[in-house]
């Protein structure tokens, strides 16, 4: 029996995405779903494109990219695949420690000294885990809906709707206790599905972090595993950004693989270098873009 030549191709991996498909994939992410490609790690983007193209079918790239310029829902599937949505509930549990009895208690106390809500961002917080974890930790700490706002936002709108249900294997909530599960969690189809009154404590919106804007002004950013994805220049235009939305003595906390590039180390100050927690310095608009700073007085 004859075997195609196809059969014996080797197998498709990351750097074998010629640099052209790239650039046309890009090109309709960037048409089609207003998602931006530059500044991301190419080889990383490119190992997850190639990923993509083996489970679609696709033999080669130039094929893949007519099947994404054909089909939204390739887009979207595309754009789930390049986000990373591998988390659980109270992930690194010593860093939400570190929150309950430092930092939300302080922020807490200033919120209602100014007579303010307690304002919190997830920024990419892929199917929810850990926004819905900040909102337990609140609920422990007996913080009322009416004193907090939980913000979370991702790229990828399958992630967000996943988010929004609230429903879980239970590899994902290994870090709860068998309390919390009893109390705010009901099992349907073999999953945990969240109650109503954790959901309802967080919003959830699409944005991209790389857009030259801050999303939200906030008390306390959770920007965890982010970074490691882009390039060191973008890795300062988001640290700008979140900078721009922290007020001064507003709260960061970064990834445990992650730290500040040099250039963004006059806007923080390290608080806990073990749980990459930071604190937002006297706000000077000179160290910050021009774009920034103007979008700012707005804001």
């Amino acid at each position: 029996m004859t075997t195609s030549a196809e059969e014996h191709k080797s197998p498709f991996v990351g750097g074998d995405v010629p640099d052209e498909a790239y650039r046309q994939i890009s090109e309709v992410l960037r048409e089609q779903q207003n998602f931006i490609l530059d500044g991301y790690k190419d080889l990383c983007i490119k190992r997850r494109i190639a990923a993509r193209i083996r489970a679609v079918g696709e033999s080669c790239a130039e094929g893949y990219v007519e099947k994404l310029a054909a089909s939204e829902k390739e887009q979207r599937q595309l754009l789930t695949a390049l986000s990373i949505h591998v988390s659980h509930f109270f992930r690194n549990p010593s860093t939400f420690r570190m929150l309950e009895k430092k930092v939300l208690p302080e922020l807490l106390r200033r919120a209602v000294q100014q007579k303010s809500k307690l304002r919190i961002w997830s920024v990419g917080c892929a199917n929810g885990e850990e926004p819905y974890s900040l909102a337990l930790l609140c609920k422990k700490m007996k913080i009322e809906a009416e004193q907090m706002s939980i913000i979370a936002t991702d790229l990828s709108p399958e992630a967000l709707q996943r988010a929004k249900r609230g429903c879980y294997e239970a590899n994902r909530l290994r870090e709860l206790s068998e309390e919390q599960l009893e109390s705010f969690f009901t099992v349907r189809q073999q999953q945990y599905c969240l109650h109503e009154e954790i959901r309802r404590l967080v919003r959830f919106f699409r944005h991209d972090i790389l857009s030259d804007q801050p999303f939200y002004r906030a008390d306390l950013i959770l920007c965890r595993n982010v970074l490691i994805y882009f390039s060191r220049e973008q890795q300062q235009r988001i640290l700008q950004i979140l900078a721009a939305a922290l007020p001064e003595g507003g709260y960061l906390v970064l990834g445990r693989a992650e730290t500040l590039v040099s250039s963004c180390r006059e806007l923080f100050r390290c608080i806990d270098p073990a749980e990459r927690v930071y604190q937002r310095l006297k706000k000077e608009e000179q160290l910050l873009p021009t774009s920034l700073v103007q979008q700012l007085q707005n804001f």
